[in-house]
């Protein structure tokens, strides 16, 4: 059986990946780049970020209203409604861009990825402004920096996740040195106002390195998770392609050994009714030469004694020979003595044909083989199945041997033969017509088996040549037949067509090489 190279370096892909196939191990396979995120995931995160961030907006106007009504903190309280009221805008256009999109089987990354670097860019913008009404350097929602950073780091490939780090950082420090030079209004607690400029500073300065140690650690061990599992989905992925390949090699391998079972079984079969039928044939054989040599004596006999008998008829005109009249006996004697003669000739040949036939040969493919005694044999051995329908032979005389195993092609010949009288079933004018022809250019000879039975459907058609495909199952048939005849005939360099309309009949057509011509 064939099976897949197994390789545990790959081949270039696409855009500079590499590929894997699919019998390498874990070990053997390739690290993919963070390129690989699945887009299916990746619009699955930008959807459910559009839900948090509805959550994330009530929870601050709900924080920002009850801190300064119920504990009268300093935070500019319309500052923070324009905030959150421009975030629900944004956001209600994504929600609204998730919603009523154009479907498609799979997302487009890039779509996606500059979705989800808008998203990220605005929630940066919206946060920075946060940030400065909420007291700058000492802003408890610092902190959401740092998980805008871990989102980025889930949305996007590495080197984009670190470039939102970096954007959230330079944001922050922009904010920092312009409240501190002072460029920006300053909107601080009391204990940062009560400070002096010196303590101000490094307040600030400890803030941001702070910020920047804690950013670039989220990035860095988000993004090392996120492709780790991204690599592990791949691998998955591959490891799932590579047993649905392993399960269709097994199957067919299953398909092929309970193939090669059943063939075995008829190939011991017929070697027993080789066994069987030989020692038949011996036994047969004996009393059929018996009485074949006495036939000839038998008829040389009555040649003799009809002048004697004519003699006797005339002095005795009323004579009877085995109780009939004269006349009539000399006129049948000579028609049963031939019958008797032809039935013995046709029991030998019946017997030959089927120690030919069960006979168990070696497979060579080295006899000149006679196709039309092959076509009168097969039509002899299954007399009895088709002597319910009018069997006709249109052979050429002068049709050349084909070169191959006389046992093997005479089981085709039988086989595409049983087939058309099953399709007659029991029809009363059922009619099958045997031909044989040299088609032109003589460079190959054609059997051709036609009968007006049932016909075969369409879109059953290409499958009568499957192993184990039948329509007679609970009849028992095994649907190995044409299958075997078919591979005997691609053995032998030729091919098995077949012409057929339901409920007119079908036309089964063996092309063998004669040798003596080109190739079809």
């Amino acid at each position: 059986m064939d099976h897949s190279a197994s390789t545990s370096g790959g081949n270039p892909g696409p855009a500079g990946t590499q590929s894997w196939t699919s019998g390498a191990s874990l070990e053997g396979m390739i690290v993919l780049p963070d390129a690989s995120l699945d887009e299916r995931e990746l619009d699955r995160l930008l959807a459910w970020f559009v839900r948090m961030r509805w959550l994330f907006v009530a929870g601050l106007l709900t924080a920002v209203l009850a801190g300064s009504y119920a504990f009268h903190a300093t935070f500019p309280v319309p500052h923070a409604i324009a905030i959150g009221a421009a975030i629900l805008a944004y956001n209600t256009l994504f929600l609204l861009y998730h919603r009523f999109r154009p479907a498609r089987p799979v997302p487009l990354l890039r779509t996606s990825r500059a979705e989800a670097g808008l998203q990220i860019g605005l929630d940066l913008l919206a946060l920075t402004a946060l940030v400065h009404f909420s007291g700058g350097a000492e802003s408890p929602f610092i902190i959401l920096y740092v998980i805008h950073a871990i989102a980025g780091s889930m949305l996007l490939p590495r080197r984009l996740a670190w470039l939102v780090g970096a954007t959230a950082f330079v944001l922050l420090l922009l904010v920092v040195v312009l409240e501190y030079e002072p460029l920006l209004a300053i909107y601080r607690p009391h204990s940062l106002a009560d400070a002096t400029r010196l303590q101000q500073r490094s307040i600030r300065i400890a803030v941001a390195l702070a910020f920047l140690v804690a950013i670039a650690t989220a990035v860095s061990i988000t993004s090392s998770i996120m492709s780790g599992l991204r690599l592990r989905e791949r691998q998955l992925l591959g490891v799932q392609e590579a047993l649905v390949k392993k399960s269709e090699d097994l199957e067919k391998t299953c398909v092929r050994l309970t193939e090669n079972q059943m063939q075995l079984v008829r190939t011991e079969k017929q070697a027993s009714l080789g066994r069987l039928v030989a020692g038949i044939a011996h036994e047969i054989n004996n009393p059929i030469q018996f009485i074949r040599g006495n036939m000839t004596v038998v008829s040389e006999a009555f040649a003799d004694l009809v002048p004697l008998l004519d003699d006797q008829f005339a002095a005795h005109p009323a004579l009877r020979v085995a109780r009939l009249d004269y006349p009539f006996f000399r006129r049948q004697m000579p028609v049963l003595l031939q019958d008797m003669a032809d039935g013995a000739g046709r029991i030998g040949a019946i017997v030959s044909d089927l120690k030919t036939f069960a006979h168990q040969d070696d497979g060579a493919l080295d006899e000149e083989v006679d196709l039309i005694e092959t076509v009168r044999s097969a039509v002899r051995l299954l007399h009895n199945q088709l002597k319910h329908f009018r069997v006709k032979e249109e052979l050429d005389p002068h049709l050349p041997r084909v070169r191959g195993n006389r046992t093997q092609l005479q089981q085709v010949v039988v086989n595409v033969l049983q087939n058309a009288s099953q399709a007659l079933g029991s029809s009363p004018d059922g009619w099958i017509v045997v031909r044989t022809r040299l088609e032109a250019g003589g460079g190959w000879a054609r059997v051709s088996v036609e009968d007006n039975g049932c016909g075969i459907p369409e879109h059953l058609k290409q499958r009568i040549f499957d192993p184990f495909f039948s329509t007679r199952q609970r009849s028992g048939g095994t649907g190995l037949g044409l299958a075997i005849s078919e591979g005997i005939v691609q053995q032998h360099g030729g091919r098995i067509d077949v012409e057929s309309r339901v409920g007119t009949g079908s036309t089964f057509h063996i092309l063998l090489p004669t040798g003596a011509g080109g190739a079809a």
